[in-house]
C-alpha cells in the first residue's frame, strides 16, 4: 500500500502536507515546506538529551546538574508548529503516510552522527510503550511505527515485546514536568533478555521524563547503554 502510494505521488502531483501546494516528493511536502525542514545538525545541541545549547559539545545545565538515565539522543527536527501539524496527524487522525515526511530528518541526522563504519552503535530499538488501554483507544502505538520504518532503514530488529507499560497515567502533554516524573514511577516492565546497548524510539521528547523512566527500566534490567531516537525535541525543556 505505501509503494502504491508514493508511486501515485510520483506520477500524480498531490497536496502538500503542510501548505497545500502541489508536490510529487515522497515525503509528501512541496519545495518550499522541505527548505523550511531545518537541519538540526545546524544547531548546536546537548549530546545526551539533544535540546538547543550556546555551543556545540556542551551539556546543557539540566543534564550536567542530573545526568538522566539515557546516554545519548537523536532527534531531526525541533518540535515546531509545522512539526507538531504532521505529528498530531500521525497520532490523532491516523495518518501514517505523514511519517516519511517526519523520518527524514532524524535518518539524515543518524547517518551524520554514525558515519560508516558505525562506532557506539545499538543492537536493537525499543519503541516506547504505551499502556493497552491507550493502545486500545488509539488503535496502535506510534513509536512501534516509528521504530519499524528505522529498524528496516538500518537493518536493526524492533523488540516490541521486551518492554511492557504496566502503569496507566493521564496524557503526558495534558501534565507539568513535576507531574509527568511522579506518574512515570515504575511505569515500564522488562520482559525479556535485552542486548547491552539499546535505542529507545519515540515521537517527541518534552521534558524527556518518558526516555528517563524507560532508559532507567532498561539498566536496572541490564541494559549498559541507552540511546534515545526521537522525531522531534521540544526547544526547551518544559
Amino acid at each position: 500500500m505505501k509503494f502504491l502510494a508514493n508511486l501515485t505521488r510520483l506520477l500524480i502531483p498531490a497536496p502538500c502536507f503542510l501548505c497545500g501546494a502541489a508536490t510529487i516528493d515522497k515525503t509528501g511536502l512541496c519545495v518550499h515546506c522541505l527548505a523550511a525542514w531545518v537541519p538540526v545538525a545546524l544547531m548546536p545541541r546537548c549530546p545526551q538529551c539533544a535540546i538547543g545549547v550556546a555551543k556545540a559539545g556542551l551539556l546543557c545545565a539540566q543534564c550536567a546538574h542530573r545526568p538522566p538515565a539515557f546516554d545519548r539522543t537523536q532527534t531531526g527536527l525541533d518540535f515546531n508548529a509545522p512539526t507538531r501539524h504532521l505529528v498530531h496527524q500521525l497520532k490523532f487522525a491516523r495518518q501514517p503516510w505523514v511519517l516519511p515526511a517526519l523520518l527524514a530528518p532524524l535518518i539524515a541526522e543518524i547517518e551524520r552522527v554514525y558515519p560508516a563504519p558505525r562506532q557506539d552503535w545499538p543492537e536493537a530499538l525499543i519503541p516506547m510503550p504505551i499502556h493497552p488501554l491507550r493502545r486500545q483507544i488509539r488503535g496502535f502505538n506510534q513509536a512501534r511505527l516509528i521504530a519499524n520504518q528505522l529498524g528496516k532503514a538500518f537493518a536493526l530488529p524492533v523488540l516490541g515485546q521486551a518492554v511492557v507499560r504496566v502503569k496507566a497515567s493521564p496524557p503526558q502533554s495534558s501534565l507539568d514536568a513535576a507531574a509527568r516524573r511522579k506518574s512515570l514511577i515504575q511505569a515500564f516492565e522488562v520482559r525479556q533478555s535485552l542486548p547491552a546497548h539499546v535505542a529507545i524510539v519515540d515521537d517527541v521528547m518534552t521534558t524527556g521524563s518518558s526516555a528517563q523512566s524507560l532508559a532507567r527500566a532498561l539498566k536496572q534490567a541490564g541494559v549498559l547503554r541507552v540511546t534515545v531516537w526521537v522525531l522531534a525535541r521540544t526547544p526547551t525543556p518544559d
